[in-house]
């Protein structure tokens, strides 16, 4: 009997502890795809706001998770990859053989509030490209869709060119980053090469830091420096020894597992000869051009911080102030500087100084038009705050905007009642006029164009923005449609008194962007724009003539405008006030941002100025040349795929391309996706970081 019990009791016992440990190890492998919070190391957890409920479309080359108001950009992503996948790949000369993971947020203030990427373990890139854990690609929509794709292409190649470099597991991943690190220069650049054209942006970042010596000393460049520097260098190897050098460049780094030894074996030059060619090269790009053009010397501030992005310059409407933003390693302050007696008053701060990615989009500022008062809208503890700021009584008040995912730029209307502002809801970036007093709004487009820099202009009558929309009729679509953005953006203008759903174009460059649109005087507007390769300053004069007569004559209405400025580069930013005969820029130029108030002309006494095309610029008229010859409209012709794959190479001989045609090709259709464990019931706060 007392053996029997004691067989039963140790039975018992056993059984108990195979059940424990089952349901201590199994719960771990289930749901560390969604949550590692309570793994976290001591001190690095980040403070969480939200709950997200996470769930997905799966593929059969990647899944795509997202979260509540995340379904649009979930659709979009996966549409985005099946038509750019194969380009990369090829550019590459490689394929991904993993499944991969997209991690949708539907803002950066969502992401900041994930713990992926904070396990030691995880090999977690935070430089000026996509964030990459593995084969985790974490993305965020900032309102504008080219940034979201260049997200999505630099999540791709990062997987990539991981993929080539370290194997395909994270562990050897992790391991072989240890045993053979490239500098960032090297592989931000080639990320950002592969996923980002070159443009205006680019040329004139590249510009300034060759002339102003920031690349001098190459391998020693960090974090937005050596992005854009190793983007430089490896179109530079592009222009000169052609784009399908680089694999080749990559592949023989691997084999060598020494950088150097890429370059001499393919191109048989030493890398120092080619950091040196390549700085000649672009010297001799931007030296002459230079010289001719120069900038205003004047500056607001007498001693500008290095290091430090300056943003938003903003007169009051009486003249009495200016009120910029500051940004240095994620922390953000909010000035306000007395015209009349010099003195700067910080008032507001926020942010943390993090080794993270930068969020450059807030704080916004925007004066109140009938009186001193400063509005700030910026994000915190996940929600997005409009602060009123008194500068006579020195005191703040402050509402949630509730209605808005962001809100990325707003300008009062001409008796301050109303804001108009483009900001997003559910994956698309839409123009929008809120009133203050009933905190309601009118929603102005409802389609998946992007819509930015939204201002009131003839007595708040009308709206004038910028918007990469393909033609002037508003339709309240939601349906991603491949192809269908400019890739440029133009003026529109809407008539608030007509509410037609026919908007007036105001400018149609396929080249150029026009941004940043303001009302200049009465029927003239002012904007940026880089018809030339660099963001210069334009008028613009509404009118009109007639058409033709019936029973009620028709007009047929035009603008005329002109450049009225030449600098050797680019304006970042602009604000005009027309009453007091102001107007306010910014201009990066030898590493530093010069805030700058200048006195505005009257429209009639401006007279345009010649601009002389930037190298880039005329290459890129040249190419849309060769394009419309051959009939091509910016949309690849259809090809034939090509097999990836390497050969032995010899000493300073060209590799020969290996890849050969094939006509195997494969996709997938959106509205046959399957789908897996809607609303899965896990309360994540944003994490997961295993399992496919």
């Amino acid at each position: 009997m007392d053996n029997r019990y004691s067989n039963r009791k140790g039975g018992l016992f056993t059984g108990v502890l195979l059940l424990v440990l089952l349901f201590t190890i199994v719960p771990s492998s289930l749901y560390s795809q969604f949550y590692n919070g309570s793994q976290m190391t001591f001190g690095k957890n980040r403070v969480q706001y939200k709950e997200f409920f996470w769930t997905y479309y799966k593929f059969d080359k990647y899944d795509i998770y997202f979260y509540l108001g995340g379904k649009e950009l979930a659709i979009y992503t996966a549409k985005y990859v099946k038509e750019n996948l194969s380009d990369i790949e090829d550019r590459l000369d490689t394929g991904i053989e993993d499944k991969m993971q997209f991690i949708i947020f539907n803002t950066y203030s969502d992401l900041n509030q994930s713990n992926i990427g904070l396990l030691e373990d995880e090999s977690y890139n935070t430089g000026g490209v996509t964030q990459i854990i593995g084969k985790k690609i974490l993305l965020y929509f900032n309102g504008d869709h080219k940034d979201f794709d260049r997200q999505i292409k630099s999540g791709l190649a990062q997987v990539i060119v991981n993929q080539l470099l370290y194997g395909n597991s994270i562990g050897a991943q992790i391991k072989n980053t240890s045993l053979f690190p490239f500098p960032d220069w090297y592989m931000n650049g080639l990320v950002s090469y592969i996923s980002e054209d070159w443009n205006t942006y680019l040329d004139n970042r590249v510009k300034d830091g060759i002339l102003s010596g920031e690349f001098e000393k190459f391998n020693q460049l960090t974090g937005e420096q050596a992005t854009v520097a190793g983007h430089a260098f490896w179109n530079f190897i592009s222009e000169k020894y052609g784009t399908s050098t680089i694999s080749n460049i990559i592949y023989m780094a691997k084999v060598s597992r020494r950088l150097e030894s890429g370059f001499l074996y393919v191109l048989g030059k030493s890398f120092s000869d080619l950091v040196n060619d390549a700085m000649a090269y672009y010297r001799a790009r931007y030296s002459l051009t230079d010289a001719t053009q120069d900038i205003p010397e004047k500056s607001l501030l007498k001693k500008i911080k290095p290091n430090t992005t300056y943003s938003r310059l903003r007169l009051s409407p009486d003249g009495k102030y200016a009120a910029y933003t500051t940004n240095q390693s994620g922390q953000y302050k909010v000035f306000l500087k007395n015209l009349q007696t010099g003195k700067v008053k910080k008032i507001m701060k926020g942010g943390y100084r993090l080794d993270e990615k930068i969020d450059y989009s807030y704080p916004l500022l925007a004066w109140h038009p009938m009186s001193s008062v400063l509005s700030i809208i910026v994000e915190r503890k996940g929600e997005t705050w409009l602060y009123f700021y008194y500068p006579g009584e020195k005191k703040k008040e402050s509402v949630i905007l509730y209605q808005f995912e962001k809100v990325l730029d707003f300008s009062y209307s001409g008796e301050g009642s109303d804001f108009v502002m483009s900001a997003v809801q559910k994956g698309n970036s839409d123009i929008f006029v809120y009133n203050i007093a009933s905190n309601s709004f009118r929603q102005i487009t409802k389609d998946y164009y992007d819509d930015l820099y939204p201002r009131f202009i003839k007595n708040s009558s009308q709206i004038v923005w910028s918007s990469n929309r393909t033609n002037d009729t508003l339709r309240f679509e939601k349906k991603y449609k491949p192809g269908k953005f400019q890739k440029r953006y133009d003026l529109f203008l809407y008539d608030l008194h007509k509410k037609s759903n026919i908007l007036r174009r105001v400018t149609k460059t396929p080249l150029a962007n026009e941004i940043m649109a303001m009302e200049y005087d009465r029927g003239y507007i002012t904007f940026l724009s880089d018809e030339n390769g660099i963001y210069n300053r334009y008028i613009g004069e509404f009118d009109s003539t007639i058409s033709f007569v019936d029973t009620t004559t028709h007009y047929r209405h035009f603008t005329r405008y002109f450049p009225i400025t030449d600098y050797s580069r680019s304006i970042v930013d602009q604000d005009v006030v027309p009453g007091i005969y102001k107007y306010a820029q910014i201009i990066y130029k030898d590493r530093k941002y010069k805030m700058q108030i200048l006195d505005q002309m009257p429209p009639e006494e401006l007279k345009p100025v010649s601009l002389k095309n930037t190298v880039f610029m005329d290459q890129l008229v040249n190419v849309s040349g060769e394009r419309s010859a051959t009939g091509e409209t910016g949309k690849a012709m259809p090809g034939k795929k090509k097999r990836h794959g390497f050969h032995t190479v010899k000493l300073s001989e060209a590799m020969r391309e290996l890849q050969q045609n094939d006509t195997a090709s494969s996709g997938f259709d959106i509205n046959n996706y399957k789908f897996d464990k809607q609303g899965y019931g896990v309360k994540d706060t944003t994490d997961y970081t295993g399992g496919n």
